[in-house]
């Protein structure tokens, strides 16, 4: 097994160039996971509410929108590869939860693909830009088996960009967005966070 952290693998010597309180957000240790925790606001556009609701039940995205949720984010990596499990907890203000879980593995140097329920993902370009972790998707995958189909993103919601920043030594700031060529944008979600104790 590489015991390289799964982000280090797909960046290569970018890797470098993130600052310590990204680094530590993805290196796993294999016997334990790693935990942040924080505040957030999800949003989207009210007539997307059908569509982003479909999407929820095949495990992608949250479909309750809010602000101030409560938001653990634990990560742990698989004992025989270095697949990343996302296990995501938001408890919004008036104390309902939901949860969204992810996996996340490599494909080739500079990209990822993160999957949910039913063989259902998102294909993932990487990259480093001034210290800030960018991601920025590249097509939605069904897989079943050794089959795998890809869809262009307008097909869906539009095209995906996450940004990690760093605030501190211990903090950073999320902002994931989705932004369709037709209508704007469609979903977003964004917080900051820091690591549990």
């Amino acid at each position: 097994m590489n015991n390289m952290p799964l982000l280090q693998q797909a960046l290569g010597e970018d890797w470098n160039k993130l600052p310590l309180v990204i680094q530590r957000h993805y290196s796993v240790p294999g016997n334990s996971n790693t935990c942040v925790t924080g505040n957030m606001e999800i949003g989207y556009p009210n007539f997307l509410l059908p569509f982003i609701s479909l999407i929820h039940l095949c495990g992608g995205l949250v479909s309750r929108r809010g602000k101030n949720i409560e938001t653990v984010v634990k990560k742990t990596i698989s004992t025989q590869s270095t697949n990343l499990y996302w296990q995501r907890t938001l408890i919004y203000p008036d104390n309902k939860k939901d949860y969204f879980y992810s996996r996340m593995v490599y494909l080739r140097n500079h990209e990822l693909i993160e999957t949910v329920r039913f063989g259902f993902g998102l294909r993932l370009n990487v990259s480093v830009d001034n210290g800030v972790l960018v991601y920025r998707s590249n097509g939605h995958i069904w897989q079943y088996g050794k089959l795998r189909l890809t869809f262009p993103d307008w097909l869906l919601l539009g095209a995906a960009t996450i940004i990690e920043t760093p605030i501190s030594d211990q903090q950073f700031r999320l902002d994931f967005s989705i932004r369709h060529p037709l209508w704007g944008n469609s979903y977003w979600y964004h917080g900051i966070f820091q690591y549990c104790d």
